[in-house]
């Protein structure tokens, strides 16, 4: 009953597998596509929003969804060309989506240090040099590269690197998983998953660790072709791949680290399940540590980030990020409904292959005689990578000495290399049983997939469905700062939140500001009369206040920032009807500045 060999031909319905239905469906599939692309392009920007979600017609995004939903449908059931024009649909369909932010008018998609990045593309542009802050080059040289070949902006070059990667990241996913799987079928439902929004936010960011961890399914394919088979063309595909890895994020080298030694330590146990040389991992291990290593002693920033950090552990200044993150969460008095929310919107392109895996692996222990050995060796094979980058998560998660944010580390999640072959394997197992893929079990799988599909689409912007601002960057706000650094006349400058300083990375003009800093919540007004010049300035002192439509959005609009309440509507209208704010000099739409200056007490 359960025995499912990886070379059976699976049986699967007339109905579905018939060439003239699929042509129907791929056919409005494509029409779908094209009224999407008419839709971006028809938009005309109206500047920043909180939710870009509300920026287009629910139409589109079922329009998405039903093409999803095709070409799955046409994946699960048919072979040949029909199977190549699904996938087609589902690159069109993907590329739709990775192409939002720029079709709506945005000038970046993240500020910080996306910001900072896109500055890198222009340093690097005007100087061939990398700025002494840059400890993994890599990405940003590339990006520097095409903005310089192809004559686009530099925020151009910066749409366009993690659209690449993006697909980068499927192409890795799918070859391991036809590396591994083999059987046609289980391959296409890999297809499928891989083209769930796992990376989230990052697929429209240019940030390098984010690109580096799309780029390693496609280090791992060619380091488990290299373990299998050693030949000329395996060689140098290993090492050009691992050269890299030492130029990237120091948490996908440490990933990278890992993985290749668990290889060579646990090789006898891997062989009992895929048989390999695993002692060649040793051959990239040793490049990637004198890389690494050479690397780390000439960049004096990645010394001294070291530095940093010992330092501030020894004086317990930072905390383990699971901390940070559980102290955030207290903050914003999360309920139940909430929480539940996050979990499925924000985390379900993981938290349900979960469950699924986790049913899959009951099933194989109850009926483990009656399931072939190829699944089995397959499923113990990647639960022992699972669980190897689970404990690289929590290492990162737990650990006091290096810090970093958040979300970064909920969205890019090591064990999503191996939950996709897990998962797949995982309903090849439950619905053995029911010969895979008659009519019941199509329908099934086509709401799974869907489902899961659907939630990453509406969990990969930032946005108040999953407590988070839009932060994409307008062009306002750029030209507004633009024109503000060429016009001013003092230093000085006051801004509730937003790190206004980025912009001097942006453009790469190496100046700096004087920030004022003021009281963190309602401008410090409170509950007295007094002016804001009076409450934040000295007698005759001057500054530009800078106010950007996101910071004020930010504690009206976004559910947890809303609890917070350290700004509110009330505060931004006593600010601009405050006798001691009477010089605007400029205003555009999504920027304000203010020229103010102290008085006497």
């Amino acid at each position: 009953m359960y025995d499912v060999k990886a070379q059976d031909r699976m049986n699967i319905p007339e109905f579905f597998s018939g060439g003239k239905y699929s042509k129907i469906l791929l056919t409005f599939g494509f029409i779908l596509i094209i009224h999407n692309f008419l839709i971006l392009y028809s938009h005309q920007p109206q500047g920043y929003v909180v939710d870009i979600y509300s920026v287009l017609p629910l139409s589109f995004y079922g329009a998405s969804i039903l093409c999803y939903l095709i070409s799955s449908l046409v994946l699960l059931s048919n072979r040949g060309s029909a199977k190549k024009y699904g996938i087609l649909l589902l690159i069109l369909n993907h590329a739709t989506i990775l192409m939002i932010p720029y079709m709506l008018g945005y000038y970046s998609m993240g500020r910080a240090d996306d910001m900072s990045y896109i500055g890198e593309y222009v340093h690097i542009s005007n100087t061939g040099a990398i700025n002494g802050w840059d400890i993994y080059p890599g990405s940003l040289i590339l990006g520097a590269t095409l903005s310089i070949i192809s004559g686009i902006p530099a925020n151009g070059a910066a749409f366009v690197v993690p659209f690449v990667f993006s697909f980068i990241f499927i192409g890795g996913l799918c070859l391991c998983c036809r590396f591994f799987l083999r059987e046609e079928k289980l391959v296409n439902i890999a297809v499928l998953s891989s083209f769930i929004f796992y990376l989230g936010p990052y697929n429209f960011l240019n940030v390098p660790h984010a690109l580096f961890f799309a780029y390693m399914p496609f280090f791992i394919f060619v380091l488990s072709r290299y373990i299998k088979n050693i030949d000329s063309a395996n060689v140098f595909l290993i090492l050009i791949t691992t050269i890299l890895v030492p130029f990237m994020h120091p948490f996908i080298v440490l990933f990278v680290f890992a993985l290749l030694l668990v290889l060579i330590v646990f090789r006898g146990v891997l062989n009992w399940f895929i048989e390999g040389n695993y002692w060649r991992a040793t051959h990239p291990l040793l490049v990637l540590c004198i890389g690494f290593f050479s690397w780390f002693i000439y960049c004096d920033t990645l010394l001294g980030n070291l530095r940093v950090s010992y330092r501030c552990y020894l004086q317990k200044t930072t905390e383990p990020v699971l901390l940070e993150t559980a102290d955030k969460l207290a903050r914003i008095n999360i309920d139940l409904f909430k929480m539940t929310k996050l979990l499925f919107v924000y985390y379900g392109r993981y938290f349900i292959p979960l469950i699924i895996i986790g049913i899959a692996l009951i099933v194989v222990y109850l009926n483990r005689d009656k399931i072939s050995q190829f699944l089995k060796n397959r499923m113990h094979f990647f639960l022992i990578f699972y669980i190897m980058f689970l404990v690289a998560e929590a290492v990162l998660f737990l650990n006091p000495m290096f810090s970093h944010q958040p979300d970064r580390l909920t969205n890019l999640n090591f064990m999503v290399y191996a939950q996709i072959p897990l998962f797949v394997i995982a309903l090849s197992v439950l619905f053995a049983k029911s010969k895979f893929f008659n009519r019941r079990v199509m329908i099934l799988l086509l709401i799974l997939l869907g489902g899961i599909w659907g939630l990453s689409l509406f969990g990969t912007f930032d946005s108040p469905h999953i407590f988070r601002t839009n932060v994409a960057l307008t062009y306002n706000e750029v030209e507004g700062m633009e024109w503000f650094y060429e016009a001013r006349e003092g230093e000085n400058i006051i801004v509730p939140l937003s790190q206004i300083g980025r912009f001097h990375a942006l453009f790469d003009d190496g100046e700096s500001d004087n920030r004022i800093p003021i009281p963190p919540n309602h401008f410090g007004y409170g509950s007295s009369y007094r002016s804001f010049a009076d409450i934040n300035l000295e007698y005759g002192e001057q500054s530009y206040v800078v106010l950007l439509t996101l910071d004020e959005l930010l504690y009206q609009k976004v559910p947890g920032y809303m609890e917070l309440g350290r700004y509110t509507a009330g505060d931004y209208s006593r600010f601009r009807n405050d006798q001691s704010i009477d010089a605007k000099v400029y205003d555009n739409c999504d920027i304000e500045i203010y020229d103010i200056e102290g008085n006497q007490r």
